[in-house]
Formats: C-alpha cells, structure tokens, sequence
C-alpha cells in the first residue's frame, strides 16, 4: 500500500506535470515554443505518469461478499470518489487537453515541402501540442485518482481514530 505522504507527493507530482503541459500548450497556441518537444514531453511524462500509476493501482478494491462470476477477478477497480466540483473541474480540465490534442492533429500535414522551414516549425508544434494533449489528458486524470485514493485514506484514518 502507499504511504499518504507518497500518495500526497505523487498528486502534486501530477497536478505540476498538468500544469507544465498547459503552460506549454498555451504557449504553443499563443505562437511561442518555450522548450523543444523532446525535453517537454519527457518532463511531463516523468511528473505525470508515476501519479497516474499510483491513482490507478489504489482504485482498485477487493471484492467483498458475493463472489464475482469470474473466479480469478479478486479486485476490481473503482471510480473516484471526489465531489462534483472536483468531477466537473476534472472533466473540463481533461476535455481541454483532449481538444488541444485533437486539434494539434487536424493541423498536421502528410507532406511537408522541402525547405520549408515554416511548415516545418508548423508541423513540430502540432506535434508537441497532440503529445501534451495526451500526457496532460492522462494527468489529469491520474491528479483526480489520486486525490480520491488519498481523501478515501484520509477518511479511512479519521474513522479508526
């Protein structure tokens, strides 16, 4: 099990590599490219993968009771239990990084003409926008995990007190 300072580092690990990938999508969007692709893809992987992983894996429940039709399925996962505020903002959060990635992709091209640095410059942005779109998508998503697996330890821990 992770510990709730763990749990609590790898939100904030997540909500910065959100917050990276919309600061850099905002830029790209605003005609500026604040860090090479390479650099802001890694970077955002790195903050927001390790509390996705951990939002995921402590979702997940043993199964109690009846027994599910499956006899090897021991777990199962669970949606988050946050508030409607917090579903809503995920939500809207996570629908904006689909957008960005999805229109980042509608403005690729298939053919580049050679020498055309202007397409190309073009072309890469639209790159670095679909990749943040996703990570930041998959961020916020693995923010809001987390935040319901470390408010369910939180009230797991007030009610044995």
């Amino acid at each position: 099990m992770i510990s709730r300072r763990m749990l609590l580092l790898l939100d904030v690990l997540g909500l910065a590599g959100v917050g990276w990938a919309g600061v850099l999508i905002g830029a790209l969007l605003g005609g500026d490219r604040l860090a090479s692709t390479t650099v802001a893809v890694v970077v955002a992987a790195v903050l927001v993968l390790p509390g996705f992983t951990a939002g995921v894996l402590t979702n997940r429940r043993v199964v109690r009771g009846r027994q599910p039709q499956s006899g090897w399925v021991r777990s199962v996962w669970s949606p988050p239990e946050l508030p409607r505020w917090g579903l809503a903002l995920t939500a809207v959060v996570f629908f904006a990084f689909w957008f960005a990635g999805i229109s980042a992709i509608a403005g690729m091209s298939q053919q580049i003409p050679a020498g055309d640095t202007g397409a190309q410059r073009r072309q890469a942005d639209h790159q670095q926008r679909f990749a943040l779109g996703v990570l930041g998508g998959v961020g916020t998503g693995g923010t809001a995990l987390a935040a319901a697996s470390l408010r369910r330890v939180r009230r797991t821990a007030r009610a044995r007190a």
